[in-house]
């Protein structure tokens, strides 16, 4: 049975914690540690009751022994995935064993997080905030994919086959839904306009040249262009600590960060799969979201591609979005100015860029520095 609650005054929406535990001074320990901070916490001295409770309560946190009677935690994880009506319930395992191996077994099987005995409540509180803000993203950006499969719908439904309205309406709804994302950071609301832009003045320009003429046709240069504003959608994954911190990240909040490349094609990419309307220009914004930050020398993010590997959206996109960004002031840089972007770019940033895209951006960039100016602020 699920012990009731202790008695305090709960926060609106605060998060929820089960505590399955066998000893009942470990769980009294922890529902005093996180009474205390406001949290919703339950308890339950079993695998069995465990399941049974994951199955009709939302909870965000699961602290889970791994030796107990009536289902050990190794046949609570097997059982939980499938169980639970939460989809980002996080598990943070509580063990005696200090094996790496078993330690690692418990990874596999589906646990976030461990935390071996003896350990600290300042160790037990921060492993806990961690799991609960990587569920907070997670569930933010089911709420982001959901709205776009709505409006997509919703547009589709409107529309019908009007293309030309279909397009404009499309075109919209990207710049309102990546605007969402924006407002969560210390961006300029111009920043988007001036993407999409860049990225059409620089398509333009590639696809009067050999190597691009035939890849880049006037349906595809629209695609980039309107699915520009859509790169850095994945950034409503980032806590705001990180996204919006006024200075150089540490190594460890960097590779969080890095993280919105692939959140934000795998939103788009659900969308996709759920959605067949506005395929292609969804497949060109996923292409963009995942790859805009890898470079031709392989050294880039999340998947490491070179060369060609790199969809040609993203790499269009690429040199639009550092041309941007070293115009923009920040407070840990100053603004660039056009010259200085432009020695970046062509001069300084060996094997980051598409060459041939590069030497088109040689010949187009005045066209840049007259769209920085239009937008400006």
């Amino acid at each position: 049975m699920i012990d009731p609650p202790v008695e305090m005054t709960p926060v609106r929406g605060a998060p929820a914690v089960l505590l399955v535990d066998d000893d009942a001074r470990i769980r009294s320990l922890f529902r005093t540690v996180f009474a205390t901070q406001g949290y919703l916490v339950e308890e339950v001295d079993n695998g069995v009751d465990a399941i049974a409770a994951v199955g009709t309560r939302a909870y965000d946190v699961m602290l889970l022994d791994m030796d107990m009677p009536r289902m050990g935690g190794a046949e609570v994880l097997n059982q939980l995935r499938g169980r639970s009506v939460s989809p980002h319930l996080k598990v943070v395992v509580v063990s005696g064993s200090g094996d790496g191996d078993v330690l690692s077994q418990t990874l596999a099987a589906g646990a976030d997080d461990y935390l071996t005995k003896p350990f600290s409540l300042t160790q037990l509180k921060a492993r806990v905030a961690a799991a609960l803000r990587l569920k907070q993203a997670q569930d933010r950006a089911d709420r982001l994919n959901q709205t776009v499969a709505r409006s997509n719908l919703e547009l589709e439904r409107a529309l019908g086959s009007r293309d030309g309205e279909l397009v404009a309406a499309r075109g919209a709804l990207v710049l309102a839904l990546a605007k969402l994302v924006e407002a969560r950071s210390n961006e300029t609301g111009s920043h988007l306009l001036r993407l999409q832009r860049y990225s059409a003045v620089l398509g333009e320009a590639a696809a009067a040249t050999p190597p691009f003429a035939v890849r880049l046709s006037p349906e595809v240069r629209q695609a980039i262009e309107q699915a520009a504003p859509l790169h850095d959608i994945g950034k409503v994954a980032i806590p705001d600590a990180i996204l919006n911190k006024p200075g150089k990240l540490t190594a460890e909040e960097f590779e969080i960060m890095k993280g919105h490349a692939a959140a934000g094609a795998d939103t788009i990419a659900t969308v996709c799969e759920q959605y067949q309307f506005a395929s292609a220009f969804l497949h060109t914004a996923r292409e963009i979201a995942r790859s805009h930050h890898e470079k031709w020398n392989g050294k880039g993010y999340p998947d490491g591609l070179a060369g060609e590997a790199i969809p040609l959206s993203a790499r269009v996109v690429a040199i639009a979005d550092v041309y941007d960004a070293l115009r923009s002031p920040r407070v840990y840089k100053k603004a660039y100015t056009h010259d200085e972007a432009v020695d970046t770019i062509l001069a300084a940033s060996p094997g980051h860029f598409d060459p041939n895209l590069a030497a088109v951006f040689a010949t187009c960039h005045p066209q840049f520095e007259k769209v920085y100016a239009e937008y400006v602020g």
